[in-house]
């Protein structure tokens, strides 16, 4: 799956940027209504191959419990927040750790709650070590600053970023997925409109053969719409009325010459006449009965004719009521054997010549955004619609599987040869907002952008982009429709940020 991050693609990337949340460094001595010197925060993101890390923390003042870090930790395999674990801190400074804190388990499904007390204060290297069943981590924070005291500390600080804010928590709850847009071969596709068809014989009519009625008792069980057939099986019993007397003569012609051959095997037996005549009446019954197997017919009994389903498959039309009449010629019933299906696509001339070599193509239902394969080229056509001024190419579909009805309407994408190189981003990333094309890019461990894109070459699995993205970006490939959700909603799509 692309959408999912694989190890050994990413580089260490750090964001740390300061916010105005201000926390109080002692809530009791705020509610007794003393003015204490508000401290600062700061936000760090930082990404490797194993973990995400999204912190925030007050600045830490020698010697004082300035507040919580939230320390929250993300799996990259399948982005869910760490569950279980134990995390340890250290401070380092001048190659000598002066601190060391742990944390013997989440509070919460990926947050590490850390309440840290520094005694001296300095610059130190923080470096978070992560032991889970699900990762062991290593994230190193280069620089953070223990201030003397609190008046030192930052209080008025600038505003982060700005962004489409989608919290952690809120990204944990959803299928979810980020993939850092890299440089890849594309291949050289167009884009046209198709439609999903029957392959030949997987679509049957089955029509009246003469006049009749459709007995009432007699049709009480025919098979319904959507009710699956067997080859064989019997779907609707006719009586044939007088307007059907071709039916009633030939089944009485061949009873007749029935009676004539038995008649001529007991006078050649007799020797009263030739071995030549009882060939020419064997002949003449043969002939009759092929003419009436043709329409169905069987010889005994009454004179109904019974009308069987040609194939396997499933019932996709029943045109008769039990006890009405029917014409000969009027279609009774539509049988499709939806196993199999084959993608009709339209295509011009110059390109369907570009066809031979292209090993398939993917395309979307007019109802859906999944993307299908085909398993094979089948044919390319040389007669030009008059009216669409197209070609017919014809995909097999690869495990149709019943998926699919025939008639519906799609768009393929189709091979013509050749590749392209630059960057490229799944497709999946890729939204319509309204006709134009955009993805989101996570530019903080809670903040995303929307970017609009120029896009090139499209195949079945990426796109090429010519513009609005930059290598390296971690671009969404799950999810991305919550996060245009988050920014439509003013980045309150789930609800508040709690710890």
């Amino acid at each position: 799956m692309i959408g999912k991050r694989v190890r050994g693609k990413f580089k260490m990337l750090t964001v740390a940027t300061i916010t105005v949340v201000l926390l109080s460094s002692a809530c009791n001595d705020a509610e007794d209504g003393l003015g204490e010197q508000e401290i600062g925060a700061v936000v760090v993101t930082q990404w490797n191959d194993s973990t995400e890390l999204f912190l925030e923390y007050p600045h830490v003042v020698a010697g004082e419990q300035t507040g919580n870090w939230a320390i929250h930790l993300t799996d990259m395999d399948d982005f869910q927040p760490i569950r279980s674990g134990t995390l340890t801190v250290n401070f380092v400074r001048d190659q000598v750790r002066a601190e060391t804190f742990q944390v013997d388990a989440p509070t919460r499904d990926g947050i590490f709650i850390l309440d840290p007390v520094v005694m001296q204060p300095g610059v130190y290297r923080v470096e978070m070590e992560l032991t889970s069943p699900q990762a062991n981590s290593r994230h190193t924070l280069a620089q953070v600053r223990v201030y003397s005291s609190v008046e030192e500390a930052p209080t008025s600080t600038a505003a982060e970023d700005g962004g489409i804010a989608f919290l952690k928590e809120q990204q944990w709850v959803i299928p979810f997925a980020v993939y850092p847009l890299d440089e890849h071969d594309v291949q050289r596709t167009v884009v046209d409109p198709a439609e999903i068809v029957p392959p030949d014989g997987a679509l049957v009519e089955v029509s009246a053969l003469v006049d009749g009625i459709a007995p009432a008792e007699k049709n009480r069980d025919a098979p319904s719409v959507g009710e699956r057939v067997r080859e064989g099986q019997i779907l609707v019993t006719l009586t044939p009325t007088a307007q059907g007397g071709g039916f009633a003569q030939s089944r009485g012609e061949v009873e007749r010459l029935q009676r004539e051959v038995e008649r001529s095997e007991r006078l050649l037996a007799a020797g009263a006449i030739a071995g030549k005549r009882l060939e020419e009446s064997r002949h003449n019954l043969e002939i009759a009965q092929a003419e009436l197997d043709a329409i169905g017919g069987v010889t005994g009994g009454v004179y109904q004719l019974s009308l069987r389903s040609p194939i396997s498959g499933v019932v996709a039309r029943r045109s008769f009521l039990p006890g009405a009449r029917v014409e000969a010629g009027e279609p009774l019933f539509t049988i499709v054997d939806p196993a199999n299906a084959w993608l009709r696509v339209q295509m011009s001339a110059a390109t369907a010549s570009k066809v031979a070599n292209a090993s398939g193509a993917t395309f979307t239902t007019e109802d859906s955004d999944v993307v299908f394969h085909t398993s094979r080229l089948l044919s390319v056509g040389t007669v030009l619609n008059p009216q669409t001024r197209t070609v017919p190419v014809v995909f097999e579909v690869a495990e149709a599987g019943g998926l699919f009805a025939f008639g519906q309407l799609a768009q393929a994408t189709v091979a013509i040869g050749g590749t392209v190189g630059g960057m490229a981003v799944p497709n999946e990333a890729i939204l319509d907002d309204n006709g134009t094309p955009v993805a989101y890019v996570q530019t903080g461990g809670e903040t995303f952008a929307r970017r609009i894109l120029t896009l090139g070459e499209r195949d079945g699995i990426r796109t090429q982009v010519l513009a609005g993205l930059s290598l390296g970006e971690l671009v969404v490939t799950v999810g991305a429709y919550q996060v245009r959700l988050a920014s439509l909603s003013g980045g309150d799509f789930a609800g508040g940020h709690a710890h």
